[in-house]
Parts: structure tokens; C-alpha cells; sequence
């Protein structure tokens, strides 16, 4: 890809996932918009969205997109569920802080390590009930694998912390 037809690409919002040679990065500075940097712009929306606006952390998602992590092992398909599942999120949960450890790309997959602390100020919706606020903080700790298509949005997602360290901070006993 030339200068040209990367400045039209960047020009048009191309979501698509860009790479360059060595050469090619030198001659043009945005040049460094390759397949970590789109990537990193939508993990860092999320860090900054997750738990405040489920709808604009589902538009980063494909309409049949599947998502799977340790309190919904059986998963969830669909933008609407990502949605819903982030809406449970922002009701049991004020996120204090969001940090990326590291973001690896390769392909079509973008690995993001993560720590969120937040504090449980509202009821949290379980498999096995309803808990109430506890006002505790906690701090989880882990790391999401996403799977992007070809139009840049979220096709696949899997996480993975340890839900027991995340029950335990909120009072519930194993």
C-alpha cells in the first residue's frame, strides 16, 4: 500500500486493518497506523467505555459477534447481548479505573491485558441470584482475546480472570 492509497484509506475512516513494509513506513509517518495501532484505538475506547456506555462499546461489535468469559461460560451471540451484558455491568458497577498492560495483534487477533478496579454500588445479576450493593471496591486483573473481521469490528471475544478473586472481594463465598 502507497502513501497515496494509504492517505485515501485513513481520508474515508477505512476500519479495514492496514500494514506497511519498513520503507513504507519511513516515507510516510502515518505510516505507524497499522493493524496494533486501529487496534489499540479500539481497545483504548473500551477502556474508556466499558461499564459507562453500553451502547457505544456494542457498535464496536459485529451484529453476530460471540462473546464468552467466566460468569457466562455458556456465552453470548449478538450485539444486542453484548449490549445487555454491559448494561448489568454499568448498573452493579462504578469503574474507578481502567489500565492496558498490553495489546498484541497478530492477524485477525488482538490480545488486551487489562486491570479494572470498580466498586459494586448497585445490584449485581448472578446465575444464582441477585446481589445486593456491597459498596466494596475491587480490583480484577486479566486479559480479552478478540477475534476482529474484516470490517474492523469485534467478531469474537473471550476473557479470562479469576472469577473466585472477583467473587471473594465482593463477599461471596465459594
Amino acid at each position: 500500500m502507497g502513501h497515496s492509497q494509504l492517505s485515501s484509506a485513513l481520508a474515508n475512516g477505512h476500519p479495514k486493518i492496514l500494514s506497511f513494509n519498513r520503507a513504507e513506513r519511513s516515507r510516510c509517518f502515518v505510516g505507524m497506523s497499522t493493524i496494533e495501532v486501529s487496534r489499540e484505538d479500539i481497545i483504548k475506547r473500551l477502556e474508556n467505555t466499558i461499564g459507562r456506555d453500553p451502547d457505544s462499546v456494542a457498535a464496536l461489535y459485529a451484529s453476530d459477534a460471540v462473546r464468552f468469559d467466566p460468569m457466562t461460560p455458556e456465552g453470548m451471540k449478538g450485539r444486542d447481548a453484548v449490549r445487555k451484558f454491559h448494561e448489568t455491568l454499568r448498573r452493579a458497577f462504578q469503574f474507578a479505573n481502567s489500565r492496558t498492560l498490553n495489546v498484541l495483534s497478530k492477524g485477525d487477533i488482538t490480545a488486551w491485558e487489562w486491570v479494572f478496579t470498580v466498586t459494586h454500588t448497585g445490584p449485581f445479576e448472578l446465575p444464582t441470584g441477585t446481589l445486593a450493593p456491597t459498596n466494596r471496591q475491587v480490583t480484577v486483573k486479566g486479559a480479552t482475546f478478540y477475534r476482529f473481521n474484516r470490517e474492523g469490528l469485534i467478531a469474537e471475544q473471550r476473557d479470562y480472570f479469576d472469577l473466585a478473586s472477583f467473587m471473594l472481594q465482593l463477599g461471596v463465598k465459594p
